[in-house]
């Protein structure tokens, strides 16, 4: 009869996606939008989320020894309801404050910066999280 009781529950959690699928749906490179409606994955920094790391990096920074991923900073984030938290990157040459993005899923998934420099950012396909966050 408990199990009965649990199936409902089970299927809720499933369609609202909680959990761990949730916090998978932003792991990944993110790029800042452009005029076009594109997100810009090269030739600018990008942000990178993978399990619960974050980082802005310029992923190919062309060098004499070739390219090179450089990474501006690094910090944590977590997931509360839609929206995703960065804690402050603490560097000296980069620092951030915390921020806060509104998640947007579906068909255009999307993260809404929000503060007094609002920006939306996508998916950048193409890079791979795990070679610019080891």
């Amino acid at each position: 009869m408990r199990r009965m009781a649990a199936l409902p529950v089970l299927i809720m959690v499933l369609l609202l996606g909680a959990g761990p699928a949730r916090a998978a749906s932003v792991d990944g490179v993110w790029g800042f939008v452009g005029d076009d409606g594109k997100p810009r994955c090269s030739g600018t920094a990008v942000l990178v989320f993978r399990d619960g790391q974050y980082a802005r990096v310029l992923p190919k920074l062309g060098t004499l020894a070739g390219e090179k991923v450089y990474v501006f900073g690094s910090s944590t984030y977590r997931i509360s309801g839609d929206r995703l938290e960065v804690e402050p990157v603490y560097t000296w040459t980069a620092p951030e404050p915390a921020r806060s993005y509104l998640i947007r899923r579906g068909a255009e998934p999307a993260l809404v910066r929000e503060g007094e420099q609002p920006a939306t950012l996508r998916p950048c396909p193409e890079l791979d999280a795990s070679q610019l966050i080891p």
